[in-house]
């Protein structure tokens, strides 16, 4: 090669890197100034704002405690009076012989003056006579603290001075409080003061005006409003709106303060709560006051700052670009023929070739480009043949067949047995999502299956999908991860299988064979009456026989009746199932008896497969057997340890003894008289549920069914 082409293609590329170098490094100084001077002075903003605002919050707690403070002396003046009037009318309730009823309350109030007002209130807390009239029938219980007050003092004697405060209901005005519990303890006396007598005090207006100088000073605050402690507004004792209702009563319920973001309208609100309980009053006088802080100035100046590093930043980012491309130009233009050429090939033009170069050296790539295109071209051919034919060998595939993309879970593949299992043709579904195809339902169960495939690999499930030709289906399904070869996951491959009717045939000999052997005892147990009633001489003896044959009939009957039932309903899918009407329904299945037979399970619902009363009936029908004379009674209860619950079987028979335990639920057992608790544990085993044996020998059955937390609810959840 030429020694002056050679220099000149190593300069170029040093200048283009050079260029490049230079622009990367403008963009991070003027990158890193500008958040560092914006996350200073966000910092500095913020103090500042927290400072402020706790500084504005301590005034708030001060000033209320001082008015508080001088309240609470003016309320102390009164007491007296309040004392006296309250004897006044203990000698009435004396008088009247302890009946409210007889009390003359009005002339005690002429006594005492027209800005008295009395109460007599009951044990239950509801005000029962009163010489004002809004309040009568006021129940105190809606108050639970107040009320827990009255009940403490009634049991007490003496004198219990409260607090100026605001009536709850009607007009809301102002009045001092007091009580005193009758001598009988039957009820509490309650006198009411306003008017002159508390012309000295106005709580209200001295908050209002004491809250808005302090938050005058700071200039984050938009505005304010004072709650007191049973959420009422004290400036016009009306109840706020919602939200600010919620957050109020919960303040109110904590105890504490409540800090509400909004950052949509760039406010935070805080529900600043002070505490002026006093144990020794009735009233609680705590106020609630909400704060709205505004921090859209501090907003407004960081987005000024930002502006000005972004026009800083473009401009010095302009003038590095223009200095770039002016250099770069005229040394990069054979590189960009090439990149051209080359980005038309990689985007599917095999057939376009890198055109010819005046530089050697170029020349010489150009030709090792066109060379290995032609390679690709060849063996891409072969490929879509290949592909080709693959794909038209599983598409007509009888298994359903998908794929999808693990990245975005779009669908890659869809055959023609998905498209007719599923009833969605390929063109409803490729290119799709699973939150695009299905119900919202599915989609939680969808996601946590695909998370799930790429832990264990591979994930095999028996599904029941809905369809409204073929109604509902059992589907067996393969699902299985596929990687690179760097074992990053690729796609999601799942195999699909109909498995409805071998579902239907497997329950249906389970039924067969379970009704077919309860028939076949029946038959014997009438065979033995009629042979038995032969040797009988009198009609009432032969008539008794008669009987017992005829309940026997009448089991076989209920059987196959419950049997056609079952079959009319559909064996294919499990569904929700009142425990309690599955266990009577398996009641009534029985022959006459005298056993005492409860189920005490509410209304609880389990998942479970429709033969769950032939589950029970069976367990019954074992009892019955086995239990002899000594059976008589059988109970049905429950039992919750953790999320799981336990359905409880007992009976009071003779039990099974412990070798046998776990041996009456093989399917190959023959040492005794305990029959079909293999196919108890099969139907059970549909979906998860379990069944074990855990009684005393000798003391009766007990058998536990232990159903996982997914499998029962209650409906009235």
């Amino acid at each position: 090669m030429d020694p002056d082409i050679r220099n000149r293609t190593t300069k170029r590329s040093f200048s283009f890197y050079l260029l490049c170098s230079m622009i990367i490094l403008i963009l991070c100084i003027v990158g890193f100034l500008t958040v560092n001077d914006y996350l200073y002075t966000k910092d500095n903003f913020e103090r500042e704002s927290r400072l402020l605002q706790v500084q504005t919050e301590q005034n708030i707690r001060g000033a209320l405690f001082y008015k508080d403070a001088t309240s609470t002396l003016f309320d102390n003046i009164l007491n007296d009076k309040m004392e006296n009037g309250l004897r006044s009318l203990v000698q009435e309730y004396e008088r009247a012989g302890h009946d409210p009823d007889l009390m003359n309350l009005t002339a005690i109030r002429d006594k005492l003056g027209p800005d008295y007002d009395i109460y007599v209130i009951d044990d239950a807390g509801v005000i029962i006579k009163t010489t004002y009239a809004p309040e009568l029938g006021m129940d105190f219980k809606t108050i639970p603290s107040f009320y827990q007050y009255l009940t403490r003092i009634r049991g007490q004697e003496g004198f219990f001075p409260d607090r100026i405060v605001r009536e709850i209901g009607s007009a809301g005005k102002y009045r001092k409080y007091a009580y005193m519990p009758t001598p009988d303890h039957r009820y509490i006396l309650e006198l009411g003061l306003q008017g002159k007598n508390l012309i000295m005090i106005t709580p209200d207006a001295d908050e209002q005006s004491t809250i808005a100088q302090i938050t005058a000073v700071n200039p984050y605050i938009e505005n304010f409003r004072v709650f007191n402690a049973v959420g009422r507004k004290t400036d016009d004792n009306t109840v706020p709106r919602e939200p600010a209702l919620t957050y109020v009563r919960e303040a109110i319920r904590s105890r504490s303060s409540i800090e509400v973001p909004d950052p949509e309208n760039a406010r935070i609100t805080r529900y600043l709560f002070v505490d002026l309980y006093n144990q020794h009053y009735g009233s609680d006088t705590s106020r609630i006051v909400e704060i709205t802080y505004s921090t859209r100035m501090i907003d407004q100046a960081l987005a000024r700052l930002v502006l000005f590093h972004i026009i800083v930043a473009v401009f010095a980012i302009l003038l590095g670009c223009m200095l770039a491309l002016f250099i770069s130009r005229w040394v990069t233009r054979p590189i960009q023929e090439i990149v051209s050429d080359a980005d038309s090939i990689a985007h599917g033009n095999l057939d376009h070739h890198i055109r010819p170069m005046d530089n050697s050296d170029f020349a010489v790539l150009g030709t090792s480009i066109n060379t290995m295109v032609d390679s690709l071209n060849s063996a891409s051919r072969k490929m879509k043949d290949d592909a080709i034919f693959q794909k038209e060998m599983i598409t007509q595939l009888p298994v359903g067949i998908f794929i999808k993309t693990a990245m975005d879970g779009r669908y890659v593949f869809w055959n023609n047995a998905c498209a007719e299992l599923y009833r969605l043709p390929a063109k409803d579904v490729l290119g799709k999502t699973d939150r695009e195809l299905f119900p919202e339902d599915l989609i939680a169960t969808i996601e946590k299956e695909d998370r799930q495939i790429f832990l264990n690999r591979s994930e095999i499930k028996n599904k029941i999908i809905s369809n409204k030709y073929l109604g509902d289906r059992i589907i067996h399904m393969i699902i299985v991860p596929i990687f690179d070869s760097g074992g990053i996951p690729l796609y999601i491959l799942g195999i699909s299988k109909d498995v409805s009717h071998e579902n239907i045939n497997l329950k249906m000999d389970l039924l067969f064979s379970i009704t077919r052997q309860d028939i076949l005892e029946n038959l014997a147990v009438i065979m033995s009456h009629l042979e038995r009633a032969q040797l009988k001489n009198t009609h009432d003896d032969m008539q008794n026989f008669f009987n017992k044959t005829i309940d026997s009939i009448e089991s076989i009957r209920n059987q196959i009746a419950y049997m056609r039932a079952l079959q009319e309903l559909g064996l294919v899918s499990p569904k929700w199932q009142l425990v309690r009407q599955a266990f009577n329904d398996a009641v009534r299945l029985l022959p006459d008896n005298n056993l005492v037979i409860r189920a005490e399970v509410g209304d609880l619902e389990i998942f479970s497969d429709p033969l769950l009363p032939r589950v029970f009936f069976t367990l019954l029908e074992n009892s019955l057997r086995n239990g002899g004379k000594k059976v008589s009674s059988i109970s049905l209860s429950l039992r919750k340890e953790d999320c799981t619950l336990f359905i409880v079987y007992e009976d009071d028979g003779y039990g099974i003894p412990a070798p046998e335990k776990e041996k009456v639920f093989s399917t190959g057992y023959e040492g005794g008289s305990w029959h079909g608790l293999y196919l108890v544990r099969e139907i059970l085993g549909f979906t998860r549920i379990t069944i074990r044996e855990n009684g005393i020998f000798g003391g009766g059955v007990r058998f536990e069914i232990e159903v996982p937390a997914d499998r029962f609810r209650s409906p009235r959840n």
